[in-house]
């Protein structure tokens, strides 16, 4: 995520599109966001739109704007979005359903800073800097003939992929302590603490619904818990579809739960490379326990690649990733 946010910097002060792709509820609109902030732009020449949001030629006529009387329905002038955001930035959300017949207009939008409203016989110059967010394969739907070949390549000069948050399990926590303490401010209570083991929890959560879902269950408890109160595996609320990591299923207890780590016994007198062998097997045995079986999360809380941990595991003879 470092890196990711380090080239949209990098990207941000030039007028070059941005395409950012990623599953929903990733922070794509948020990342997209802070692009228009650090681009020098005026700071309140933001919009986004919606493509999914109106039939094509309503979606045409309010984003490149329209003449009165060109359309059905169309009994004043509009100028359109587009223009109403001259100077600024567009966010193009769910680009992949924009209406065929308005992706021409689009593309000579970014060729040419033109833009053609609905029944106007000449086309207006604009300044627009273009941000889409996409949550489909476009080049499928390339493929399929729904998106544009030519519009695809001229918007995907510069493209951010947002990984999901069962690939990043380590930005689980920071992002815990930043919506409890947004909430905690919003709804009047002090300051809200998390549990070692429901830590665990949420880190070994899939979160389907990526950030967005992290950030309602904490938005929940916020809500319900008491002031200065500690949030503990009980109170978690998490999908049928996310699989809780056995060892993280419930708070532990001084008398009755299991210990949540792996003893090894090793002896001065067994070859280095055997204790070192035997060591990394336990390790590498937790770090995928508390991943829930996700190669890419245990490599992550190991510090190696996910090629370094399946060469590992080869080379220990443990169990082949699922």
């Amino acid at each position: 995520m470092r890196r990711l946010v380090h080239l949209a910097m990098r990207a941000a002060p030039s007028d070059l599109p941005v395409l950012i792709t990623g599953e929903t509820g990733t922070g794509k609109e948020a990342l997209a966001r802070l692009i228009h902030r650090a681009s020098g732009r005026p700071r309140d020449s933001f919009a986004p739109f919606n493509c999914t949001s109106l039939p094509g030629e309503l979606a045409e006529a309010q984003l490149f704007g329209h003449r009165r009387g060109s359309f059905t329905g169309a009994h004043r002038h509009a100028a359109g979005i587009i223009r109403a955001v001259d100077g600024g930035t567009l966010l193009l959300d769910e680009i992949g359903d924009l209406d065929l017949r308005s992706q021409p207009k689009l593309l000579r939008l970014l060729e040419r800073n033109e833009i053609h409203p609905v029944g106007q016989s000449r086309p207006s110059i604009v300044n627009v800097r273009i941000v889409a967010v996409t949550n489909a394969d476009l080049m499928q739907l390339v493929a399929e003939k729904r998106f544009r070949k030519d519009l695809f390549y001229r918007l995907n000069i510069v493209h951010l992929h947002v990984p999901p948050l069962r690939d990043r399990p380590t930005d689980v926590p920071p992002l815990v302590r930043h919506f409890l303490r947004l909430y905690a401010d919003r709804y009047g209570r002090e300051k809200l603490q998390v549990s070692g083991s429901a830590m665990e929890m949420l880190m070994c959560q899939r979160w389907p619904g990526n950030v967005r879902q992290l950030a309602n269950e904490l938005r929940r408890l916020a809500v319900l818990l008491a002031s200065g109160g500690v949030v503990r595996t009980g109170d978690l609320r998490l999908a049928p579809a996310d699989p809780i990591s056995a060892s993280a299923a419930a708070e532990p207890s001084a008398s009755s739960a299991a210990p949540l780590t792996e003893t090894v016994t090793l002896s001065t007198e067994q070859p280095l490379a055997d204790a070192v062998a035997q060591v990394e097997r336990a390790v590498i045995r937790r770090a995928l326990q508390l991943a829930d079986g996700s190669r890419g999360a245990a490599a992550q809380r190991l510090g190696i690649s996910r090629r370094a941990l399946l060469t590992r595991r080869r080379r220990l003879k443990l169990d082949p990733p699922p």
